[in-house]
C-alpha cells in the first residue's frame, strides 16, 4: 500500500487523541509531544494484576505509515513481561528463538523496551507480511496484476467492503492495559510471539504453582501451550555449545523477583523525575505536609 500523506496521519492522530477524552483506559494517561506530532508520551498505572502499583512511563511512536503499520510502544524502564523486549536486547524478532540468532536484517524489529502488538492485533502483521511477500496492493500494481483502471460501481463497493478498518489507538491502549492487569490475557500469549522468552517461561512456572482452580484453562489444558513447550524441549536440535534451552532452566521464583524489581525501578527518582526534559507528563516532588496544604484530597493519599 502506498504511504499515506503526512497530513492524513497527523489529522487521524488528532481525531484519535480527541477520542481518548471519552474512552481512555483507566490508569493510562497520554499526551502528544509538541515538537514531534507522531510521538506520544504516556504513563501507565496498573491497578491490579502482577504489576499493580507500578508507574510505567512509555512512548508511542506512530510513524509515517500509521495506521497501515502499527505504532511502536516503548517503555522507559525495565519491564519483565512476556510482551516487552528487555532493555538489554538489541531487537525482538519473530523468528524461532530456539534455532536462530537475532540479525539486524530481521523484519518486525522492536527497540529495547518495545511492546509486542502481534498477539492482540494479528491483522496488522498479516498485512505487513503480505506486503513483504509481494502480495500487497502496491506490489500487485507494480506487477500489473490489478483489475482494469475503470470498473463498475458494484466492484468499487465490493472493494470498499473488503478493506478492514485498522485498529484505533483506544483499542491499542486498552490491550496494553489488559496485557498487564489480566492474568488470563498473559496466560494466552503463545511463545512464538513473546518478546521475552525468559519472562514467558517464568510466568508459566509461576502460574503452575497456583491452585488448579485459579489457573486459567490454557494452563490446565494438557493439549495447550505447555505441550508445545514440551515438544520444543524434546527436540533433537541443540543450542550452540550444548547449552540448555530456556524451557529447561529452573524458573522457580524468577517471576516474583524480577517483577518486584521492575516495580521498584519504576518508582525510582531517575524514572519519575530524571527525564530528558521533553516529557509533557511530569511528576512533582511533594512531601506529605505540603501535599495536605496544596491538595484537598491529599489526606486520603498520604495517610
Amino acid at each position: 500500500m502506498a504511504q499515506l500523506p503526512p497530513s492524513f496521519v497527523k489529522q487521524r492522530l488528532c481525531v484519535e487523541f480527541a477520542a481518548l477524552k471519552y474512552a481512555c483506559p483507566k490508569g493510562i494517561y497520554v499526551a502528544p509531544l509538541p515538537d514531534e506530532p507522531l510521538t506520544w508520551t504516556g504513563v501507565f498505572f496498573p491497578r491490579k494484576g502482577p504489576y499493580a502499583n507500578a508507574i510505567l512511563r512509555f512512548h508511542v511512536d506512530f510513524g509515517a505509515s500509521y495506521p497501515v503499520r502499527p505504532p511502536v510502544i516503548r517503555f522507559s524502564s525495565d519491564v519483565f513481561h512476556p510482551l516487552v523486549t528487555p532493555l538489554t536486547t538489541y531487537t525482538h524478532t519473530t523468528r524461532d528463538a530456539d534455532t536462530e540468532t537475532v540479525s539486524s536484517a530481521d523484519k518486525n524489529r522492536l527497540p529495547p523496551g518495545g511492546f509486542v502488538l502481534k498477539h492482540g492485533f494479528p491483522e496488522w502483521f498479516a498485512e505487513m507480511t503480505g506486503m513483504r511477500d509481494g502480495h500487497g496492493p502496491a506490489r500487485d500494481a507494480d506487477r500489473g496484476q490489478t483489475a482494469a483502471p475503470e470498473c463498475a460501481d458494484d466492484d468499487l463497493e465490493r472493494l470498499r467492503a473488503d478493506v478492514q478498518p485498522q485498529p484505533h489507538i483506544v483499542e491499542v491502549l486498552q490491550y496494553l492495559r489488559v496485557a498487564f492487569d489480566t492474568e488470563a490475557v498473559i496466560d494466552s500469549i503463545p511463545l512464538d510471539v513473546a518478546a521475552n522468552s525468559g519472562a514467558w517461561h517464568a510466568w508459566k512456572t509461576y502460574r503452575s504453582k497456583l491452585p488448579s482452580g485459579r489457573a486459567s484453562p490454557a494452563l490446565r489444558n494438557p493439549t495447550g501451550a505447555n505441550d508445545a513447550v514440551g515438544e520444543r524441549s524434546t527436540s533433537p536440535r541443540q543450542q550452540p555449545g550444548g547449552a540448555r534451552r530456556p524451557g529447561e532452566w529452573n524458573w522457580q521464583g524468577v517471576w516474583e523477583d524480577r517483577v518486584k524489581k521492575s516495580i521498584l525501578t519504576s518508582h525510582s527518582e531517575q524514572v519519575l523525575f530524571g527525564g530528558d526534559g521533553n516529557d509533557v507528563i511530569n511528576f512533582l516532588k511533594m512531601d506529605p505536609e505540603t501535599a495536605k496544604r496544596q491538595l484537598p484530597f491529599a489526606p486520603a493519599l498520604v495517610s
